[in-house]
């Protein structure tokens, strides 16, 4: 197969995309209505292929990476919610931070929902809602710089393997 992505980050999140959703035989109703993609990746190939496309990407990416830098992938694409702590922890221990304030600082980072509002953590602490911003902005600056070095590490991976046009 030829490459068909143009990024890391796309290969990464149709891979994702692709294994989450569940390949039906029969046509129904609601999907016949659905609107189509202009563009499919790998038109030639059956659902079950691109399944195992998804798997080979991912594969690779979780080859040439840290544990940490595919939690950091796999948090960014999903939500945090299946490595998370993980994550967390790591981060945590890096800031000297409460584990359980990253993960609420993390989940929004991932476009989930925290568990508690920076007010909440604010009263908690005992500290003025200044420092917990300052707080959430190191983590997240830890955050974005892990994910720099995941996509980067993805991208020479996924550029060798020949997914991602160079």
């Amino acid at each position: 197969m030829e490459a068909e992505f143009g990024s890391a980050h796309e290969a990464i999140a149709w891979a994702l995309r692709r294994l989450r959703t569940p390949i039906v035989k029969s046509p129904s109703i609601f999907k016949m209505g659905r609107k189509t993609a202009i563009f499919e990746r790998y038109p030639d190939c059956s659902p079950w292929e691109k399944v195992a496309e998804a798997v080979f990407i991912l594969r690779v990416v979780e080859r040439n990476l840290t544990e940490i830098e595919c939690a950091v992938l796999q948090t960014y694409f999903t939500g945090g919610l299946e490595r998370g702590e993980q994550v967390a922890q790591l981060v945590g221990r890096e800031l000297d931070r409460d584990r359980w304030f990253v993960l609420d600082i993390l989940k929004s980072w991932a476009r989930d929902r925290p568990r508690h509002s920076t007010a909440w953590w604010a009263k908690k602490y005992r500290v003025s809602g200044s420092t917990i911003s300052r707080w959430n902005e190191k983590i997240i600056e830890n955050l974005d710089i892990k994910l720099a070095s995941a996509m980067t590490g993805a991208q020479r991976a996924l550029q060798e393997s020949g997914h991602v046009i160079e």
